[in-house]
């Protein structure tokens, strides 16, 4: 073999070896972005679920001391257990029957403008229904309402 092709053959290695440690060192910075990325985003479900814990206790605290209605908070609560980020994994229709039962009862019912444009026999007929279903509910709402101002996330 000539000292040419010895010369070649190292330079191609050399080359060979920087370019290895080139791609090393690339692969290396992929990993530590997809770990900040998954931090960060991790930090923003851990935010988005302190906040509708925070919403949880304050609706909780509000139906016990009759600032709010029980069906306006099981509505409300309703929808909060199905954005946290465990509502795959934790059942809250069985944690929280009387809340979800009463939630089933009046969500169909309309609201905000929709309530304004109903007919006022309609009106009434709907919140006789929401109220039927209030006392129905009531006393096994404030209780789950109770045990919620404590809520935190199973883990």
């Amino acid at each position: 073999m000539s000292i040419l092709a010895i010369i070649i053959i190292t330079v191609a290695l050399l080359i060979l070896a920087g370019l290895s440690f080139y791609a090393g060192e690339l692969l290396m910075q992929l990993k530590q972005q997809k770990q900040q990325i998954e931090q960060q985003r991790e930090q923003k479900k851990q935010a988005r679920d302190n906040n509708l814990i925070e919403s949880i206790q304050t609706i909780s605290h509000a139906m016990e001391s009759e600032q709010c209605e029980v069906s306006e908070g099981a509505l409300r609560l309703a929808v909060l257990f199905d954005h946290l980020s465990d509502a795959q994994q934790v059942d809250y229709v069985k944690k929280y029957p009387a809340i979800h039962a009463l939630n089933d009862k009046i969500k169909h019912f309309a609201i905000l403008e929709e309530r304004k444009k109903l007919a006022k026999k309609e009106r009434m007929r709907q919140d006789f229904q929401r109220m039927k279903a209030e006392a129905e509910f009531k006393d096994l709402v404030i209780a789950e309402a109770i045990e919620l101002k404590t809520f935190s996330l199973s883990k």
